[in-house]
């Protein structure tokens, strides 16, 4: 941590860190886990459309990812920026506890995902059971985490400590992680949270976004109607403030 900026607990006088890109990311998260269980559960009862099974593989591949990414960054980078500024004042074995938790329902999911891209029809009631389990768990802890931490991190943790460990999170972002992350956040953002969310990913984060047609398409094939279009992203990179498509 030698390189950090000061990691004295934030004063009244200083800057509270501007939390979007956790926020955004907690929520893509908690919704595109839910909607992709609505989806496998559709796929039970009706059946797989034609190309499905295959982009079903390519974004659950890519969502797991993206998880496993946030966990790791949270414990390498933001939770160690937490202790050190909020100090006893916050307690993070358990949620430590939770996560491991967490992370096993997310190694099954991902075991399930091997078997339903060998057997499509077969294997998709497991892997719609392994991604609800996940579901839950991951909205149980999202729920506990933003309840205990948020609140300390904006009262304790000043914004250049958590601009320098945003930093640190797009450093470590290796090809193809962030042609799915960014876009996938892009689509869970508030337009409020566009802007902030896209300054912390800095010029990188801006090319991707205007290069996500790929991710797009993705979703379509995946989702259906409840996807986003290429439009979606055209018109918000635009400045247009009608919101996104929900899902």
């Amino acid at each position: 941590m030698s390189s950090t900026p000061s990691l004295k607990p934030r004063t009244s006088h200083d800057p509270a860190p501007d939390l979007t890109s956790l926020v955004v990311t907690h929520r893509a998260i908690r919704q595109d886990l839910s909607r992709l269980a609505a989806t496998l559960a559709a796929i039970g009862q009706r059946g797989l459309e034609p190309g499905q099974a295959r982009a079903v593989c390519r974004y659950t591949t890519a969502l797991l990812a993206a998880i496993r990414a946030h966990h790791d960054n949270e414990n390498d980078i933001i939770w160690p920026l937490i202790a050190a500024t909020a100090r006893e004042t916050v307690d993070l074995a358990p949620l430590a506890d939770d996560r491991l938790i967490v992370e096993e329902a997310a190694a099954r999911a991902q075991r399930a995902l091997a078997r339903f891209a060998a057997e499509p029809e077969a294997g998709a009631a497991a892997l719609q059971a392994s991604i609800s389990k996940l579901r839950d768990l991951t909205d149980e802890h999202v729920a506990d985490e933003e309840a205990q931490l948020l609140p300390a991190m904006r009262r304790y943790l000043p914004a250049p400590a958590y601009q320098w460990g945003e930093r640190q999170v797009m450093r470590k972002a290796a090809p193809p992680g962030p042609q799915f992350t960014v876009p996938w956040l892009a689509r869970h953002a508030r337009d409020s949270e566009l802007r902030p969310l896209l300054a912390a990913g800095g010029w990188r984060a801006r090319v991707v976004l205007a290069l996500s047609r790929n991710y797009a398409r993705l979703e379509r094939r995946v989702f259906g109607k409840h996807a986003s279009s290429t439009t979606d992203f055209a018109v918000r990179r635009a400045g247009d403030n009608r919101p996104p498509a929900q899902p």
